[in-house]
């Protein structure tokens, strides 16, 4: 097996995320999968979260795929949006889309394991791996699952720091102790003479600390900044 490492190395040297894949690729093919798919979104603006996909499966399955609207129904995103526990494929798992499934075996992608990854800003990520050939048992999983773990984290973090990874927003400041405490007390609903008389501060405080957050975090008000910094996990 080629250093995984290498993703890592080659993203901080400027690599593209084109590039990055072809690392991904390459690991996949060394793990004995023909295909990989690598999918990466960062959790603002959250109406819109911006995305990088790639994926080396058949063109052809990449079109049907997206006319027939499958993301919205497909079992492993959905899993992999609720669990970071990895998945085999199996027709139990793909119970519910019969169709997706009959499809997606036609066009070679029969055996497959998968993965997501969330990191503590909200940025998430998943990596299927997939073959036309061999179901992946138990003793396969047993000598590469460690393997395969590592690859997924590796992915995840060589996707993010990619030249053209995608990004929450422009560089912040990073939020005070008291900002993050006037936003935690915001998101449960209290007003600033609430949380004025809660942290034994005056009103006039608790609302200098919001409008710094809001500024910090880009935000339009105080909502959409308590919203924010909650999708960048910056108040558990």
């Amino acid at each position: 097996m080629t250093n995984i490492g290498s993703l890592l190395q080659g993203s901080t040297a400027g690599s593209s995320p084109e590039e990055v894949f072809k690392h991904i690729e390459a690991e996949a093919r060394n793990l004995g999968f023909e295909y990989c798919a690598h999918g990466l979104r960062v959790p603002v603006p959250i109406t819109k979260p911006r995305t990088t996909y790639f994926s080396n499966y058949d063109p052809a399955w990449q079109r049907r795929y997206q006319e027939q609207n499958y993301l919205a129904i497909d079992p492993t995103i959905a899993h992999g949006m609720r669990s970071s526990e990895p998945l085999v494929w199996s027709d139990a798992f793909f119970a519910q889309t019969p169709q997706l499934w009959e499809e997606a075996q036609a066009h070679g992608l029969r055996h497959g394991w998968g993965q997501s990854r969330r990191d503590s800003d909200g940025t998430y990520s998943m990596l299927v791996l997939a073959r036309s050939q061999g179901p992946i048992d138990g003793d396969e999983l047993a000598r590469s699952g460690e393997k395969l773990n590592w690859l997924v984290h590796v992915s995840h973090l060589a996707m993010k720091a990619s030249g053209q990874a995608v990004e929450a927003g422009p560089a912040q400041a990073p939020l005070t102790e008291r900002e993050i405490d006037v936003l935690r007390w915001t998101a449960d609903g209290k007003t600033s003479a609430d949380i004025a008389e809660i942290l034994g501060i005056s009103e006039r405080t608790v609302n200098f600390h919001v409008n710094s957050a809001v500024g910090k975090l880009g935000a339009c008000n105080k909502t959409n900044a308590v919203v924010k910094a909650a999708m960048l996990g910056l108040m558990w």
